[in-house]
């Protein structure tokens, strides 16, 4: 299994950096894959990564997954058509397609995830479409995961592992980072 998280400056440091630490302790490869081309992004915090790959060298068919991570990049990137490109790539090829705070918007503008249940940002909804809201602080509905905010990132994360993973896989996971 393997994900791509798109990053690009401004994205929400936490969402990004501890979603992708935690899933690649259950064996989940993920490239951090920088949107602009630059050699480094830095989060809406101040954090400086160096990608893993640029966006303009990506092969989508190596991936499984996209991960959006919030922050106010999430704006910037449901504009970008290369990232529209790729989520479309994805929707189309049944990928998994993962977002969390902001980030759904990008999908939910994009008119893909209409009819589907997703949790966002609060305050987000008039950039879903005809998605459906729910109170919850993750779900998953077909390939679409969502969760609301930085302070859901556990959450994300234990919904990303239980839905493609299992549950017990979950259970193990829970087990070794001693939750």
């Amino acid at each position: 299994m393997k994900f791509a998280c798109l990053l690009s400056d401004g994205f929400e440091d936490t969402e990004a950096l501890a979603t992708v630490n935690l899933l690649r302790r259950t064996g989940i490869e993920i490239d951090l894959i920088s949107v602009f081309n630059k050699k480094t992004v830095t989060g809406s915090n101040g954090t400086t990564v160096v990608p893993t790959k640029l966006m303009k060298k990506i092969d989508e068919a190596e991936y499984d997954g996209l991960i959006i991570p919030g922050g106010k990049h999430s704006f910037i990137l449901r504009e970008t058509e290369s990232v529209k490109n790729l989520v479309m790539q994805f929707y189309e090829q049944k990928k998994w397609l993962m977002a969390i705070c902001a980030a759904p918007t990008v999908f939910g503008m994009m008119g893909i995830m209409d009819g589907k249940n997703y949790v966002s940002f609060p305050g987000t909804e008039k950039d879903m479409g005809k998605a459906i809201r729910v109170n919850k602080k993750a779900v998953t509905d077909g390939k679409f995961i969502t969760a609301r905010s930085v302070g859901t990132v556990y959450d994300f994360v234990f919904e990303i592992i239980k839905t493609i993973l299992g549950d017990e896989a979950l259970n193990k996971f829970k087990e070794k980072i001693v939750y």
